[in-house]
């Protein structure tokens, strides 16, 4: 089973095409902690910014962060997040038994160790190296799943600032508190076709 899914739920029948319904939740680490990163940009290229959480098995949070990043591109903001997210881990020394990331292209480049193009090579090389360990770590989840890191990272847009938080904090998502977000990602449905 893929990190990020669960059970098929049913097969519903949508424009003429049977659709597989998976339910979508997010699994925590077995051991040690989890990262899950996300970038976001308002265009090709426009501002962007990222964000991330770092939690426990137990799903409490030990990190949030959102850092803004000014003009850039969505592959730019999914790595400079994911750069972010591993240096705080090793400036705080946690270990990490699981990285989450929503970005399928930046997962595939890192764990085939090619860089897309020469734009986030300088945050591309340091992610390489902190991953250099345990590559394999890095996993592609649903977005759905990842709506904590998404609210940091449109959060981190929106204000314009970087932010870093220990502990359980709502300062950090004005709309919504942690564990709202996390109680809607669990409730949504991811459908493939």
């Amino acid at each position: 089973m893929t990190p990020g899914m669960g059970t098929d739920l049913l097969l519903k029948f949508y424009r003429g095409r049977w659709k597989r319904m998976k339910l979508v939740r997010w699994i925590p680490p077995l051991v040690y902690f989890c990262l899950n990163v996300d970038g976001a940009s308002k265009g090709n290229p426009s501002i962007c910014g990222g964000g991330g959480c770092i939690r426990d098995k137990h799903g409490k949070l030990l990190l949030a962060f959102a850092n803004f990043y000014g003009v850039g591109n969505s592959i730019i903001s999914e790595t400079r997040a994911l750069c972010d997210g591993l240096r705080l881990a090793h400036f705080l020394g946690v270990r990490l038994s699981a990285i989450y990331s929503d970005s399928s292209t930046l997962v595939q480049s890192i764990q085939q160790g090619k860089c897309l193009n020469w734009h986030i090579q300088r945050w591309w090389r340091p992610t390489m190296d902190l991953l250099h360990e345990d590559p394999t770590a890095l996993s592609h989840i649903f977005r759905e799943t990842n709506q904590v890191a998404n609210r940091l990272a449109n959060h981190a847009i929106s204000s314009m600032c970087n932010e870093n938080v220990v502990g359980r904090s709502e300062a950090v998502m004005p709309r919504h508190g942690i564990s709202k977000c996390e109680a809607i990602a669990s409730k949504r449905v991811q459908s493939e076709y």
